[in-house]
């Protein structure tokens, strides 16, 4: 084991067997080779164990625990970490085998960035490309554009520990959301920034996806928003955190539910575009079961039996283009949000 590692890579994983052995290899064949790399297996019940106890590397640290969740896993393997850098990986996704040695370049370069993510390749559940997508670079930028939406990969990020622990990591209150809650608050205090080049693969994973789950993101996004508004104007975070139960608990409205349905149609028709037609079909059910209006449940009844990839194009198009009319910001019942296409969707468990 490296008794100094310069850069610790954390991952958190739970019920991960399909992909995880792809995740993991990613990181142990990068170019960079002084890191450690941290892996809590989050009480998987699958060959998720099997395969993480089949490594024989040295820079690997394993721990196995009780079922915790995302947010305060990652909160435990940052806190076992040595190095002067944090570097995160899903157990879904891939790095590309530059990534670190790309970043920790970067970031030595320039000493005043805390927070640095990249641009990533879209990949559908098979691993086929679909998109690469960028987010802004620089910090003036990202400090604008984050005030509205999440433009960091989570899996890509890298970060300074030292600026992690004094912002008090990732707010366990939040089993979603938990990353953009923790840029907004980097950007507050830190320069961040994005490279241009994509050195993650960031997989389309609507297996793992519930539109419970759906919602519950969106919230907590809003939910982080306004914690930051409160941070703003002088005002005590516990009052925001104390509605956070009962927001969540909040029936969904029409106008939610056609900005959750927004947010998902851009990502069918990537799929679509590539001909991912039973994929396309799986990511939209969910959405589609909750939409607001009864005649677009049906139609997507009847285009989801004859398994119409063409009459599913429609659909999309055809609400995408009504709520262009209706234009695109809505209110609920708490908080005030905004669309923006091909957001980083949470697929982690």
């Amino acid at each position: 084991m490296i008794n100094e590692p310069i850069i610790s890579v954390v991952t958190a994983v739970y019920n991960s067997e399909k992909y995880v052995r792809e995740a993991v290899d990613s990181i142990l064949n990068q170019t960079f080779r002084n890191f450690e790399f941290i892996i809590i297996n989050d009480g998987s019940t699958d060959k998720t164990q099997e395969i993480l106890e089949s490594y024989n590397d040295p820079r690997i640290v394993l721990t196995h625990q009780k079922h915790m969740g995302l947010t305060k896993s990652l909160n435990k393997g940052i806190a076992l970490a040595k190095g002067k850098y944090i570097a995160r990986q899903d157990a879904d996704d891939i790095s590309l085998l530059d990534r670190l040695e790309k970043q920790i370049e970067f970031l030595e370069l320039h000493k005043d960035i805390a927070l640095l993510g990249t641009a990533a390749k879209i990949i559908d559940i098979r691993g086929f490309y679909l998109k690469t997508i960028k987010y802004p670079i620089d910090h003036s930028s990202l400090r604008i554009a984050i005030k509205h939406s999440n433009h960091f990969w989570h899996g890509s990020v890298m970060f300074r520990r030292q600026s992690f622990f004094e912002l008090g990591g990732y707010r366990e209150i939040l089993f979603t959301a938990q990353d953009y809650d923790l840029w907004l608050r980097f950007v507050e205090k830190f320069k961040v920034a994005n490279l241009s080049d994509p050195l993650y693969k960031y997989r389309l994973n609507y297996l793992s996806l519930s539109f419970k789950k759906i919602v519950y993101q969106r919230r907590m996004a809003i939910f982080a928003r306004e914690l930051a508004r409160a941070r703003k104007e002088g005002i005590e975070e516990k009052l925001i955190i104390n509605v956070l139960e009962n927001f969540l608990k909040l029936p969904l409205s029409v106008a939610e539910k056609r900005e959750l349905i927004q947010i998902y149609n851009p990502w069918g028709r990537l799929l679509l575009r590539h001909k991912k037609k039973n994929q396309a079909f799986l990511l939209m059910n969910e959405i589609f079961e909750y939409h607001p209006s009864s005649l677009f449940k049906l139609l997507f009844k009847i285009t989801k039996t004859f398994k119409s990839a063409f009459f599913l194009e429609v659909l999309i198009r055809m609400w995408f283009f009504l709520e262009k009319l209706r234009g695109l910001r809505k209110t609920s019942q708490y908080f005030e949000y905004t669309t923006v296409p091909l957001l980083p969707l949470d697929f982690s468990y």
